[in-house]
């Protein structure tokens, strides 16, 4: 990234200091390199834990920091060609309707100060984070030297394009409009989301607002509330999370409050007088932790404890569960009494207050790379271990289906690996939910499994820094997953069509309860538009079964399979998050006849969540999910 305009002329001609060459790994995972240029790491900044004026500094000491924030589009030149034309009125748009993000919020975000001594994992630790705020699209920070003694730090970073009017649709036998928002993803340059929304997609019916800020009243703590309403009712939620910060931070906390009448919806199969079954339900959920982080960053040990409480009733059951035919979810038809004694497993009343403890271990370290999820920005890759695990136990009278007063034991846990190589990155996941009664006798139940590995390959990479670095022009990627539950006493059921199953199928054909599905894809960067948007080509295929599991309406399906192709743009040109418009069709007879259109984002992804989205409407409530994620 070029050096700064607004940068002081004596640091803008002063050498760089070289960037931290390499990340070291171990067999558990990995260890980040403390060497810079000559300029050692002081051993309390290695704990991240330096405040200025502890100790002497072994090395140089930043003596100011310069923040250069960028807006959208990147000015272009006039050279009379039309796409430049296009470009500079694009730039001249955004440069009027975006505020661009204010350099105190900006550094606030940093993990060093004026007057610290320099640490090369700090500075690209900061990099990290910058990067993964919602409303920057790229950043980089970097150490200019001055002096034998001193190094002054820029912080280059550009803005996302956040004024967003978002509306879309599907096309599965017929055209429906899915979504229509407005939102602001950084007010007045505040890193504050203020939105409106309404999703209407199948069952679901959400008109509602949102505002999240990611420094409430000055602090690292992240606050967000909105509510609205549903098909069925109302719908609130709150949380205020003060997160780990990167790898440095030793203290986390979270509390969320949730409320949501609405329905769960069943999918049947194709040959079924109907499309869905629609049971009502309500749900509410809320938990606290505090959880604290002991080691080095690459060596870190986690543990927590909290409190959560959850109420899930069906107070609408048998009379309000309802069938829809032809996906018309405005004018469902009363269910006949088999069709609701279909669900009656799933039909469980679940209220309890529960104690829960956390602990894991963490030996995780990041790598960049270019062009994996994105076309030509850059991505932090997490390598390395970790192993979480989180137990609750249930207080005072829970109350259960039969109004039974036994106790239950909860756990979740979570592994994590990756690893990279010269051209390649792979990252895996598996993480298990499952509970036990005390007391009330029966082995366990509600058990919910999901397992996931990407593989990427980028044949002729160069490595960063090298004369022939540049972006991949082929990325090809290897997507292998599972999702299933047992025993689930509460509403579940997964379908193996959709964008997390076999894509030239429907979201909701093929009911199951289990499913394992492969995705492979060639994703190829075709260039870039000056100033507008980078643009690539992606073609795919998918296989994949699924089992009937013991849900409602499910069925074992067999091999499925579908091919597909479809456009990738990333706007503005740099951007990590890619819009997709995708065809694919399934391998069967006719399937040419039965195109599915979708806009989206990358199904295969590092970037995105672990887990799959059907499977988290069966979750329990989760502190610790909250607080670490899925790494």
């Amino acid at each position: 990234m070029a050096t700064p305009a607004r940068v002081p002329r004596a640091v803008r001609n002063a050498p760089r200091v070289p960037r931290r060459a390499a990340i070291l790994r171990r067999t558990a995972g990995a260890v980040l390199a403390s060497a810079c240029a000559g300029f050692p790491v002081t051993a309390s900044a290695q704990e991240a834990s330096v405040a200025a004026g502890d100790s002497a500094c072994d090395g140089p000491v930043i003596g100011e920091i310069f923040v250069d924030n960028h807006t959208i589009y990147p000015p272009v030149p006039d050279s009379g060609q039309g796409a430049n034309r296009v470009g500079r009125f694009a730039h001249w748009v955004a440069s009027r309707l975006h505020r661009r993000t204010r350099p105190g919020l900006i550094r606030n975000e940093l993990l060093f100060k004026e007057g610290d001594c320099f640490d090369p994992f700090l500075i690209e630790e900061s990099a990290r984070i910058l990067r993964g705020l919602s409303f920057i699209a790229d950043a980089d920070v970097y150490p200019v030297a001055v002096s034998e003694t001193e190094v002054h730090v820029v912080v280059d970073t550009r803005d996302k394009w956040t004024l967003k009017l978002d509306i879309r649709a599907d096309f599965d036998e017929r055209l429906r409009l899915t979504h229509v928002s407005v939102t602001e993803e950084n007010l007045m340059g505040t890193g504050t989301l203020l939105g409106a929304y309404l999703i209407e997609r199948d069952e679901r019916r959400d008109l509602g607002l949102e505002l999240r800020t990611p420094r409430l009243a000055g602090t690292r703590m992240d606050g967000r509330i909105g509510g609205g309403t549903t098909r069925t009712g109302r719908f609130f939620h709150e949380s205020l999370t003060y997160p780990f910060v990167g790898e440095v931070g030793h203290w986390a906390f979270v509390e969320f409050l949730s409320y949501r009448e609405d329905l769960f919806r069943y999918s049947v199969p194709a040959e079924s007088d109907f499309t869905h079954v629609n049971l009502p339900m309500q749900a509410t959920r809320a938990a606290t932790m505090l959880a604290r982080r002991f080691g080095t960053p690459g060596d870190l040990t986690v543990v927590g404890a909290g409190v959560s409480w959850e109420d899930i009733s069906f107070d609408d059951y048998p009379g309000g569960v309802t069938v829809v035919s032809g996906f018309d979810f405005s004018n469902p038809d009363t269910a006949d009494a088999a069709t609701a004694e279909v669900l009656l497993p799933h039909v469980n009343r679940r209220r309890a207050a529960r104690l829960d403890f956390m602990a894991g271990k963490r030996n995780i370290g990041f790598v960049t790379r270019r062009g994996l999820d994105a076309l030509r920005a850059n991505q932090d890759v997490p390598v390395g271990t970790q192993a979480l695990v989180t137990i609750a136990t249930t207080l005072g009278a829970p109350t259960w289906a039969a109004d039974d007063d036994y106790h239950e034991l909860r756990g979740w846990v979570s592994l994590f690996g990756g690893a990279v190589g010269d051209s390649w990155v792979v990252n895996s996941e598996l993480a298990i939910e499952a509970a036990r009664p005390i007391g009330g006798g029966g082995g366990l139940r509600d058990v919910l499994g999901e397992a996931g590995a990407h593989f990427y390959w980028q044949p002729g990479r160069r490595a960063e820094g090298s004369a022939a670095a540049g972006t991949p022009r082929h990325t090809l990627v290897l997507g292998l997953t599972g999702v299933g539950g047992w025993n689930t006493s509460l509403p579940f059921q997964l379908t193996l069509g959709g964008t997390g199953g076999v894509r030239g199928y429907s979201r909701e054909d093929l009911p199951v309860g289990r499913r394992v599905v492969v995705q492979l894809e060639d994703r190829v960067v075709l260039g870039t538009i000056p100033g507008l948007f980078d643009v690539g080509l992606t073609l795919f295929g998918d296989v994949g079964s699924g089992w009937h599991g013991g849900v409602p309406f499910g069925a074992d399906t067999g091999l499925k399979g579908a091919v597909g192709a479809g456009l990738r743009i990333a706007l503005p040109p740099g951007a990590r998050q890619v819009v997709r418009v995708d065809l694919a069709a399934p391998l069967q007879a006719g399937g040419l006849r039965n195109l599915r259109f979708r806009i989206g984002y990358d199904a295969v992804s590092l970037l995105t969540a672990f887990g799959d989205l059907q499977a988290r409407r069966s979750r329990s409530a989760s502190a610790a999910r909250a607080i670490l994620g899925n790494r």
